[in-house]
């Protein structure tokens, strides 16, 4: 009759993880909110917004004045004239 002994044994065992688990999520979860109330302070959020504003404000611009210069026949011709003005002005046949 050892059987009941370990059964009581590991339901003991079984009961004290489960209590030491429910404890230790219980401390993650004070301090995971504690991290996020610390991190998420008005300046805080204010400052995140705004750095990612200018990043996409940042990313919209360049991948326009690319697609001006890249595609656009416009742009294509405002860079060739460009350079062969520089050209012109450096290696001394300035056409204006």
């Amino acid at each position: 009759m050892n059987i009941p002994i370990i059964k009581l044994e590991v339901q003991g065992m079984k009961y004290a993880i489960h209590t030491a688990l429910a404890e230790h999520s219980l401390l993650m979860d004070k301090s995971i909110q504690a991290a996020v109330e610390e991190y998420c302070t008005p300046g805080n959020i204010d400052r995140i917004v705004k750095a990612e504003a200018m990043q996409a404000l940042d990313a919209a611009v360049k991948e326009e004045v690319r697609s001006f210069f890249g595609y656009g026949a416009v742009g294509r011709k405002a860079v060739r004239e460009a350079v062969h003005h520089w050209l012109n002005k450096e290696f001394g046949e300035d056409d204006e």
